[in-house]
């Protein structure tokens, strides 16, 4: 996997609103009023469920009414923030050490974090969504949205949600993977992603009609690139107005599909 997208983008400011606790033993990010019955688990990046961006988009997510929860994908790991650093695009003024050394060396730390990291997903947001579940009834609804790495299991385990949103999704297994989604499904792509472009949300939606489903949407963003959702330059305005129109994507569809 080489996947300069995958670790380019820019760093947010801002001071997260949630609180750290266990959800299923697994340890996540949680905001948002705790009798909400709409859930919200979010599928992290590499950078994961630390990432200071994740977590103040959680908090965005929270204040549509909804709990959300940010699990630990990694078991404690996550990929190294200095290497979003030396991908930043923002950055015009890069050391000839950080162009040279520094950027391709965060490229070769992506193998072996997907290596290590693959195998625990189902396990962890499986054991995640139970545990949302259990307790008084009703249970609440309980959605899914995954960026990037989280992406790709918005579409294997769409069936273990109530409905899940998939962001830019990486390391699709195309179209097999498909066969995972069973209830509704969003897609956001960027036309030109190197990952999932227009062409292959496209066949998504085709694929996913022939199959008898209705409750599909699928949203290409112009002007963008792999990452935008959680990566943007919030400092950009056509960078900002395709975030902040995924956001709105994100939380009509679980408006709609969790209530």
């Amino acid at each position: 996997m080489s996947c300069t997208a995958c670790v380019t983008g820019s760093l947010h400011s801002g001071t997260p609103k949630g609180t750290e606790t266990k959800v299923g033993g697994i340890d996540a990010y949680v905001v948002g009023d705790a009798q909400a019955r709409r859930v919200i688990v979010v599928g992290c990046d590499i950078f994961g469920w630390k990432f200071v961006n994740t977590r103040l988009l959680a908090d965005e997510y929270a204040e549509h009414g909804f709990r959300v929860v940010v699990p630990d994908l990694f078991d404690g790991s996550e990929l190294p923030q200095w290497t979003l650093s030396a991908n930043d695009p923002v950055n015009e003024r890069k050391s000839l050490f950080t162009r040279f050394i520094v950027a391709p060396i965060s490229l070769t730390v992506l193998v072996p974090f997907v290596l290590r990291n693959g195998p625990r997903q189902a396990t962890t947001l499986t054991a995640v969504a139970s545990a949302l579940r259990a307790g008084p009834t009703p249970a609440p609804k309980v959605g899914f949205v995954g960026f990037c790495w989280g992406g790709r299991y918005a579409i294997t385990l769409n069936h273990v949600f109530d409905a899940s949103v998939a962001a830019h999704p990486s390391l699709v297994k195309f179209p097999a993977e498909l066969e995972g989604i069973t209830r509704p499904f969003s897609l956001a792509v960027a036309a030109d992603d190197e990952n999932y472009n227009r062409a292959r949300a496209e066949e998504t939606e085709k694929i996913l009609r022939a199959r008898g489903m209705r409750d599909v949407q699928v949203v290409v963003y112009e002007g963008v690139r792999h990452g935008w959702t959680i990566r943007a330059n919030l400092a950009d305005p056509r960078q900002r107005k395709a975030r902040d129109d995924a956001v709105r994507q994100v939380v009509g569809w679980f408006e709609k599909y969790l209530s």
